[in-house]
């Protein structure tokens, strides 16, 4: 096989892409095999993935909290629920 111009190498029946990416994962940093998507964005683990919405989930809530009682209970939620 060979290398595309992003230095993967493709697997076009599955529409990916698997090469070495630099990184920090599982308490180590170190060159690991990643896979990719054919136009080259990385595909996160699981646990990237979770960390993810768990960050877009907490800032959801900061913006919460900065609403009033009333305008959380315009949107249907009960402002008890964001302490």
């Amino acid at each position: 096989m060979k290398v595309n111009e992003r230095g993967h190498y493709p697997i076009a029946p599955m529409g990916v892409e698997l090469g070495i990416w630099q990184g920090f994962y599982q308490n180590a940093e170190l060159p690991w095999l990643r896979w990719w998507d054919a136009q080259g964005n990385l595909l996160l683990t699981g646990e990237e993935r979770a960390l993810n919405e768990r960050q877009k989930r907490e800032r959801i809530v900061e913006k919460l909290r900065t609403l009033s009682p009333e305008q959380l209970n315009a949107l249907g939620i009960d402002p008890e629920m964001l302490d």
